[in-house]
């Protein structure tokens, strides 16, 4: 079995020297098994906890290629919902044992034969055997911006109008305005005063609250 990252501590995963803590920091989200294919997805996206570093990996997937054994022993039915997207430890283990599936083996990477073996605070356990485990991580590409109300419905009102006439002038590339319309787009998704019979009189409050004062 081929691995491009290290376990650490049985509950973490290790790539390029990056620790990535998938008890405290990941929730689990499941697994899709293409079994044409003879591959097994298991994905994970981070946890919403306070303690969690803002720059940690929006979500990652562990993509087992060449799968030839698979083991999935269901949970226990006393376990509470908070714990099914917990992961409890994770373990190479000699695939020569499988009838212990609550043991780990303290190692890092697999040794020939090995399975890896999932074990989830619910008392889920999935096991495989495959040929090889390729973990992808991505970040969140997203930029949140924190505006007022009054603020959203002027920025609203104005690219409305804006986006209304075609301006070759201002702008350098294409991408510029097409950003402004997708602007648009989202404002008008989130707010519901534009479709008001009195929207006139709430833009013009809006903008008393945000102009400097003469």
């Amino acid at each position: 079995m081929k691995v491009n990252f290290d376990i650490k501590d049985n509950h973490a995963i290790e790539i390029a020297g990056r620790h990535i803590d998938l008890h405290n920091n990941f929730d689990f989200v499941g697994f899709d098994y293409n079994l044409a294919d003879r591959e097994i997805k298991l994905h994970w996206k981070k946890s919403n906890g306070d303690w969690i570093d803002k720059n940690e990996f929006s979500s990652l997937v562990l993509t087992h290629k060449g799968v030839t054994f698979l083991r999935v022993i269901e949970k226990d039915e006393k376990s509470i919902n908070e714990d099914d997207s917990c992961l409890g430890e994770i373990t190479f283990f000699p695939s020569t044992e499988r009838e212990k599936n609550d043991s780990i083996v303290s190692q890092s990477k697999p040794n020939d034969g090995d399975d890896i073996i999932y074990m989830f605070e619910n008392g889920q356990r999935i096991r495989i055997h495959c040929e090889q485990i390729e973990l992808k991580i991505y970040k969140d590409t997203n930029l949140n911006l924190t505006v007022t109300k009054d603020e959203a419905l002027v920025l609203f009102e104005f690219l409305a109008r804006f986006n209304q006439a075609e301006h070759p002038e201002i702008f350098e590339d294409q991408a510029e305005q097409k950003t402004l319309w997708i602007l648009e787009g989202q404002l008008e998704k989130q707010l519901v005063e534009p479709f008001r019979p009195n929207y006139q009189d709430i833009i013009n409050e809006a903008r008393n609250q945000i102009r400097d004062e003469e």
